[in-house]
């Protein structure tokens, strides 16, 4: 392994200079760029109205609102999709809008607003649907409401082309603007900018929505959006929020995970509440995801979280027995591992609200896509995750006449086929992806580590964690700065997690010693590691232990010295 050092000593320099430096390293080199993110402002919100239909759109429910017309909120069943959903209905009945809210199971074919919920909802007098991280089925359902007298606004992040019946929709969505110049919104994101259009059109203190912006940062990090410019100041501000959060579920989770004493950080979201959340999309009654947003009853908050935990603990179970029958699949091909380019697996034995977690982890452990495909009777439903510069979205698209239907990302994405085109599928994803393999030459193993700053464990300080503070909260297009040590030892080693794919223990050096956490690093970790000296990659972080703040160390790398 090559360890790669910037040159930049942590030392030398304040802390202002060092944030600079490392964000003109990441390709941030303007003046008002870094001013943006060393001091984000709710004034750096870009003005809603730049989406084309906004005012359209904003009309329509004040129009909704003054007629006392039954609104629905349809939401995407996972972390971004409820929260979106729960932010709005929140806002919407705080200013007088007769609203209510519907999250779809997992195990439902239809994607986004069908006729099966168009019924729903005008059986219950419902006159205006606004989805919130999901689209429509077909563009002949969305007519089939209007024939019902009933109008459906979309307001979605995924769908990137636009069609020609796009024009008889109202729609919000930042990657279809022309003007309004943010493409990377979460659905929960985009719901936000939905309530703040309509705050500036009904004249009301902004304070109404931003008491909330922590229901919006919880489904902007699950999401895996850029940690960037709105998406930045949504969590920054939101993880400030949470710590005296308005929304009742939030303070008693927070109070059963041990964290409602500490600064939350994007770790503890996507590694603590957002697992508990999607539990109930993935694997449970994904209504109730809602429900924990919404409910001031305190009895009926406790039992949803004993169902988080209860679905969460199922999920893992699913989720052990889905991985272990994929790993035999794969080892079942028989074919080396420099010659795998893509993992393409179904059975009819799989949830499909675990494969997700799953395909996540495969292409972790090979570095290639992967397709995985849960079969109920003569359909298959496929979540698909890729790396490097391969668009899984873009794959899809050239096959969309094989698929019922298909969304997603570049990196992650999702379809429903019929199974008897599956072998079709495969065999165009066997075919196509070792050619962009070979041409772009973007997916190999990262056998190198970079890392930032050359920073000793034993002299961590108040300068690096107010670096760390300054330059939070951390993502996708954010990493956290990593930081290299050398000769350490290791004692109490203990792994867990599924597979024992993780480990914990202390990790000391020159009798300064901290806990330490290695996720997906078990394996680097031998039986007589006691007796060895490790160089490492990492970053430091406050946790609660005890009731005390404590350092932890986060390992990202860790090498033996031979």
């Amino acid at each position: 392994m090559t360890w790669k050092f910037s040159g930049i000593m942590l030392d030398e320099k304040s802390t202002e200079e060092l944030i600079k430096d490392l964000l003109k390293k990441r390709g941030q080199e303007s003046q008002n760029q870094i001013e943006k993110f060393m001091n984000p402002d709710y004034k750096d919100f870009k003005n809603p109205f730049d989406f084309e239909n906004m005012e359209k759109i904003v009309n329509r429910i004040i129009s909704a609102r003054e007629n006392k017309e039954k609104i629905f909120i349809y939401g995407d069943y996972d972390v971004d999709g409820i929260s979106g959903t729960a932010f709005l209905t929140r806002f919407f009945n705080e200013i007088g809008i007769d609203t209510n809210y519907y999250i779809p199971s997992r195990n439902e074919t239809d994607y986004g607003v069908s006729k099966k919920s168009i019924d729903y909802f005008h059986k219950r007098q419902g006159k205006l649907v606004i989805t919130v991280d999901t689209g429509y089925n077909t563009i002949e359902d969305v007519r089939y409401a209007k024939n019902l007298g009933m109008e459906v606004i979309v307001t979605d992040h995924h769908k990137t082309v636009k069609e020609k019946f796009d024009d008889e929709i109202l729609y919000l969505n930042p990657k279809l603007s022309k003007s309004y110049k943010f493409q990377y919104l979460s659905g929960a994101g985009v719901a936000f900018k939905l309530a703040q259009g309509l705050c500036i059109s009904l004249g009301l203190d902004m304070e109404i929505i931003y008491k909330y912006l922590d229901i919006v940062m919880i489904g902007t990090i699950a999401d895996v959006v850029p940690m960037i410019d709105e998406n930045r100041l949504i969590i920054k501000k939101g993880l400030k929020i949470i710590k005296n959060t308005k929304v009742k579920g939030l303070a008693y989770l927070l109070n059963y995970l041990r964290l409602n004493k500490k600064t939350l950080t994007t770790t503890d979201v996507s590694y603590y509440i957002s697992p508990l959340i999607n539990s109930l999309g993935r694997v449970g009654i994904s209504r109730m995801g809602a429900d924990f947003f919404l409910k001031e009853d305190e009895f009926d908050l406790y039992n949803i979280i004993e169902e988080m935990k209860e679905q969460n603990r199922q999920r893992r179970t699913l989720e052990k027995h889905i991985y272990d029958d994929a790993m035999r699949k794969i080892k079942n091909l028989k074919l080396p591992l420099d010659k795998l380019s893509v993992i393409f697996l179904s059975s009819a034995k799989w949830h499909p609200g675990v494969i997700g977690v799953v395909s996540s982890r495969l292409t972790i452990k090979f570095n290639v896509p992967v397709i995985l495909v849960a079969i109920d009777g003569d359909y298959g439903k496929a979540s698909c995750r890729s790396v490097g510069d391969i668009s899984i979205f873009n794959l899809l698209s050239n096959v969309k006449n094989l698929l019922e239907r298909y969304g997603g990302h570049d990196l992650a994405a999702g379809f429903v086929v019929h199974k008897e085109k599956l072998n079709e599928l495969r065999e165009y994803f066997i075919r196509t992806i070792p050619k962009l393999k070979n041409e772009n030459n973007k997916v190999k193993k990262d056998y190198e580590k970079s890392f930032d700053f050359e920073l000793s464990v034993k002299d961590l300080g108040e300068k690096a964690f107010d670096f760390m503070e300054k330059m939070g909260p951390f993502g996708s297009n954010n990493p956290h700065p990593l930081f290299f040590d050398k000769n350490l030892k290791l004692e109490n080693i203990k792994r867990f997690g599924v597979d024992f794919r993780h480990f914990n223990g202390i990790i000391y050096k020159d009798n300064i010693s901290y806990n330490a956490v290695g996720f997906e690093l078990a394996d680097e970790i031998k039986e007589d590691y006691i007796n060895k000296t490790y160089n490492i990659v990492y970053y430091p972080e406050k946790i609660i232990l005890n009731n005390e703040e404590v350092t932890q160390i986060i390992l990202k790398s860790i090498k033996e010295n031979k």
